[in-house]
């Protein structure tokens, strides 16, 4: 069986072969020092002894801030020579400066946001305003807390942590509001509650209903902004789409979302391909309506 790796010992790269034993030796011996003194600070100087779940949490922390992968928590060969101390201190001002501006785009999205019911978005979005004062970054950065009801078009990868995790959702919740803004709200009502009658007290996603029916539209060469798309509508995608191979469909997805964004004066880039990525995911099920000739599932 191989020797699970130590979690101090530099990870591989181009600087590996110039570590010595006595680098990894100084290296594990001042992360030592540096997780003792973080202990001591989070029990506030009267002990360096903690729970053994509590100890976990703040070495998860630390190798957070320091950017060592927690899964595989090699130390970068670019940590052999710093003072660890030091550069605990720089990331965790990094790490300050990303709580206030994950409050600067919770604030952006409070504005931006149109009043579209959604029990779940609201819950979210307040647990979320809350997130500067019940983060703890200096002794578990890695934490997360906030519970998120809201489910996005396109999930946060679980791999992010702490306020990288935050910042990342608040950026997708802002480009989908921001794109939901741009409909008339009613019309985004009459798309929601055709897709689900109790959408507003449902676990359910309000840009991908919207945002699909405007790349159907825009498939049809029409303006994405009214939103609806008749039965006769849904014929005429199925005649320009029936023919093409499941490539050919894919991309002809993918260019109707280019063209609403072009439409709706969608010209930021991050924006524009969240929209491609929906698009992309629209053409399995595309398949599955025109096998069973019911675009109805797809478009509404």
């Amino acid at each position: 069986m191989a020797e699970k790796p130590d979690p101090l010992v530099p990870a591989a790269g181009d600087a590996r072969e110039l570590v010595t034993p006595d680098d990894v030796a100084a290296f594990q011996e001042r992360f030592a020092r540096l997780l003792e003194r973080r202990t001591a600070i989070y029990t506030q100087g009267d002990s360096t002894s903690v729970p053994a779940h509590v100890a976990v949490d703040l070495l998860r922390s630390v190798c957070f801030v320091l950017g060592i992968d927690p899964e595989r928590p090699e130390a970068p060969a670019r940590l052999l020579s710093v003072d660890l101390e030091e550069e605990f201190r720089r990331r965790l001002a990094e790490i300050e400066r990303k709580v206030e501006l994950a409050a600067q785009l919770w604030r952006e999205v409070v504005e931006t946001m149109p009043a579209i019911p959604s029990t779940s978005l609201e819950d979210t979005v307040a647990e979320i305003g809350d997130f500067p004062r019940s983060y703890d970054f200096r002794s578990m950065a890695h934490e997360i807390p906030c519970s998120f009801d809201y489910q996005l078009c396109h999930p946060v990868p679980e791999t992010l942590q702490g306020v990288d995790y935050i910042v990342e959702y608040l950026r997708r919740l802002l480009i989908e509001a921001d794109f939901l803004r741009r409909f008339d709200r009613d019309a985004c009502i009459r798309v929601l509650t055709r897709t689900s009658p109790e959408y507003a007290e449902l676990l359910i996603n309000l840009y991908e209903p919207v945002a699909t029916n405007a790349i159907g539209l825009a498939l049809l060469g029409k303006d994405p902004r009214p939103l609806r798309i008749a039965e006769e509508g849904r014929d005429e995608i199925a005649r320009l789409l029936a023919p093409m191979s499941a490539a050919g469909r894919a991309k002809a997805l993918r260019e109707a979302a280019e063209r609403a964004c072009d439409a709706l004066g969608v010209d930021d880039v991050a924006a524009r391909e969240y929209l491609r990525e929906l698009a992309g995911e629209l053409a399995p099920r595309v398949e599955v309506a025109l096998a069973s000739r019911e675009l109805g599932g797809v478009w509404v």
